[in-house]
């Protein structure tokens, strides 16, 4: 069984020829902002604990399968702006002592897009009062790991909304390893001993068919007894997603969760 991309957008960009990663291309009537008619290349952002996972029972869940294991590897492949990986960090630093952030860290995190990953090495983010309120609701001390800046945190060709320019102080920005490279590029290099979390999220119906299958079948390939690969609601909209995973060697340790485990 292969995925067949349903995406009705270009399937390769000047970026990439096999994946357009958060540089997204549109057909220029699509896009509502004027300031970008220009070009067909729109860059989207994500967001910190964005919506579409159970973050705290996803961090529960990985503490609990890897306890006893010296060390866990978190990648972000795929990172977009940051947000994810600053999503697991902040997570890491507010919920575990001291001694065991070693253990989670550093985040290895990705992007295909030198102008996000500039933003992402930056330390800086744009955070909407959506991302705000999530910050403040799953973190107890959320607040104090933000410092609010003047105006927004430019990116070439991004949409933004009601967005502000925030820092993340540095003992969280030092969590985390950004560098530009590609999703498989990066999942060719990994050496799991079944202690990897995968975050391969929101972004395989912008790959082509060959690409999103080489990167399943690599990540299958490459992974452990005990590994995660999570990934995302938007993900779904691949016929037989899922079922892709389990025909692979993954199973689902809860029902509908956006995370699989290697058998």
């Amino acid at each position: 069984m292969h995925i067949s991309s349903i995406n009705n957008i270009q399937s390769s960009n000047k970026f990439n020829p096999h994946f357009t990663s958060c540089t997204r291309i549109y057909k220029p009537e699509t896009v509502t902002n004027k300031n970008i008619f220009s070009t067909d290349t729109v860059r989207t952002t994500s967001n910190i604990f964005r919506y579409d996972e159970d973050w705290n029972f996803l961090m529960e869940y990985i503490m609990w399968n890897f306890v006893g294991i010296d060390k866990v590897n978190i990648y972000s492949l795929g990172c977009s702006d940051g947000s994810e990986a600053y999503t697991y960090a902040m997570y890491i630093y507010d919920k575990l002592p001291e001694n065991l952030l070693k253990k989670y860290t550093p985040i290895f995190a990705c992007d295909i897009d030198s102008e996000i990953i500039k933003a992402a090495k930056s330390g800086k983010i744009n955070l909407s009062k959506y991302d705000i309120d999530n910050i403040n609701i799953h973190l107890k001390h959320g607040k104090n790991y933000i410092k609010e800046k003047k105006g927004i945190l430019k990116i070439k060709n991004n949409i933004t909304t009601n967005e502000k320019a925030y820092e993340i102080i540095p003992e969280i920005r030092k969590m985390v390893e950004f560098k530009q490279s590609d999703i498989l590029t990066e999942l060719k290099k990994i050496e799991d001993e079944g202690n990897s979390v995968i975050n391969i999220r929101n972004v395989f119906p912008y790959m082509s068919e060959k690409y999103a299958n080489e990167v399943l079948e690599t990540l299958a390939q490459k992974l452990k007894s005990g590994s995660i690969f999570v990934f995302g609601h938007y993900d779904h909209r691949i016929p037989n997603f899922r079922q892709r995973l389990h025909d692979l060697g993954f199973y689902s340790p809860v029902q509908n969760g956006n995370f699989v485990q290697k058998i």
